[in-house]
């Protein structure tokens, strides 16, 4: 999500690559409008969320408010006045995930990244103000344990990465089934942060990468 090296734009990942898009977009947008920009990062290491920015910030709770809609409470938001800004937060933010060799994998992420841009546009004729949200989300791969080796805490790691990919499955075919009324979003850490770009007032792309190689057949 990332790219092998932020700085370069040859090697960005699609997250270096949509924060340079917003900002361009922000230097050629109409001269009324001023933008407030803040980014923040956490992971979901074995049910519990972390805050990438500041890791002593611990196990973070999901709350829900009708103004705010769902949130991490306590999240370090930092404002940002450039790409630049930008990079520098993901590099830390980088540097504090948890990651485990195993032996598919010499530096396998052992939770699930969120990266989220919030983009706030007043226009300074009228007054009104709107608040965009860009969540990017690098999800841990689904696996096998057969073939990873884990053992002991990568072990149950491996575990909770599998039930929240399960888990979101199921909120994906729950949102797609007109038959299903329950939508499991509470069910995993995952899918409730994610409740609102899932089934709310928002557009959502997932992006799938895949071994076709037969030995990853399951």
């Amino acid at each position: 999500m990332q790219g092998p090296n932020i700085d370069d734009v040859e090697l960005q990942g699609i997250i270096p690559r949509m924060v340079r898009t917003v900002f361009n977009r922000i230097e050629t947008s109409s001269q009324n409008i001023e933008f407030s920009v803040k980014v923040s990062m956490c992971e979901i290491y074995n049910e519990r969320i972390r805050d990438l920015f500041n890791p002593q910030k611990d196990n973070l709770k999901i709350h829900e408010e009708r103004t705010k809609g769902v949130y991490i409470q306590g999240i370090t938001e930092n404002w940002v006045g450039d790409e630049n800004e930008v990079y520098q937060l993901m590099k830390l933010g980088n540097s504090n995930r948890s990651i485990t060799a195993t032996n598919m994998n010499a530096e396998s992420s052992r939770s699930h990244s969120m990266f989220v841009l919030t983009l706030i546009m007043n226009n300074v004729e009228d007054g009104s103000c709107k608040t965009g949200k860009l969540s990017l989300v690098d999800l841990a791969g689904s696996e096998k344990i057969s073939k990873t080796g884990a053992q002991g805490q990568t072990l149950e790691e491996a575990k909770n990465i599998n039930k929240s990919l399960t888990t979101l499955g199921k909120v994906i075919v729950a949102l797609t089934d007109k038959k299903i009324s329950h939508i499991p979003y509470r069910e995993s850490k995952l899918t409730r942060i994610l409740s609102e770009s899932l089934g709310g007032n928002s557009k959502t792309c997932l992006i799938i990468t895949c071994s076709p190689h037969p030995f990853n057949d399951q």
